[in-house]
């Protein structure tokens, strides 16, 4: 049996950021937590999302969900919001007063799952933090709404504070929207880096305050990190190349 205890916090800060990254996702349940790998269309963002959680469990099970959105609906029509789940070899099933389904899964080996290694990104030295607030997030998405043709997020240090700016500076004729994000980021600086804008639409799915920004100068990878209560989800997030 699968315990998961609120049910309610399940489906709308775990699973369903996972949907917003990809259909099909392979999820992975031990004695302290379940937890997921994917990545965007593009491989250029990868999501490591993790629910901490208590399990009776032998050994560790494997979850080949064929399309996560689907199942996050299936829990949504749950009424209790602690629940046990019956994991049999290809199904899950629930089994209440008011409410049965059974959701089939898929073989090992059909999905993809990203291929990084979660222990060397835990192991990289991060030379500079800052942190940006849900509201800039949400304020540099109705900025893009203007740029017709910028999908990348440029950071950059410009007077002691850290600058993020929508546009494409590979395209000539490319139009731009900048906003500060950090204001008190000291004198310290970086080079510019930019990454996929998509990274900023899938925050805007969560509730949080601040997302926390790590930066890795020397493989330059940036990593972003939202914590909610018993779920912390990391964005690892690799810059285009000039």
């Amino acid at each position: 049996m699968i315990k998961i205890d609120n049910i309610k916090h399940f489906t709308s800060s775990f699973l369903s950021l996972i949907s917003k990254t990809c259909e099909s996702v392979c999820i992975k349940v031990d004695q302290d937590k379940i937890y997921s790998v994917t990545s965007s269309g593009d491989n250029t963002i990868v999501v490591f999302s993790t629910y901490k959680q208590s399990n009776d469990l032998q050994q560790s099970l494997k979850l080949n969900v064929p399309d996560v959105n689907r199942l996050n609906r299936l829990f949504c029509c749950v009424n209790d919001n602690n629940i046990q789940i019956e994991h049999d070899s290809n199904c899950l099933r629930y089994k209440s007063k008011s409410v049965r389904f059974t959701y089939h899964l898929l073989e090992d080996g059909i999905i993809t799952i990203p291929a990084v290694s979660i222990e060397k990104i835990k192991k990289l030295s991060f030379d500079h933090v800052f942190e940006i607030s849900k509201t800039d997030v949400l304020s540099l998405i109705k900025g893009s709404s203007l740029m017709t043709d910028a999908d990348k997020l440029y950071f950059y240090v410009q007077d002691g504070g850290v600058y993020a700016e929508i546009t494409d500076k590979e395209t000539q004729n490319t139009d731009s929207y900048t906003q500060l994000v950090c204001e008190n980021f000291g004198d310290v600086e970086f080079k510019q880096m930019s990454i996929n804008f998509e990274i900023l639409r899938i925050l805007s799915s969560l509730r949080f305050e601040n997302v926390r920004v790590r930066i890795n100068t020397d493989v330059n990878v940036l990593l972003f990190e939202v914590e909610i209560e018993n779920i912390k989800h990391n964005f690892i997030c690799t810059t285009y190349v000039r």
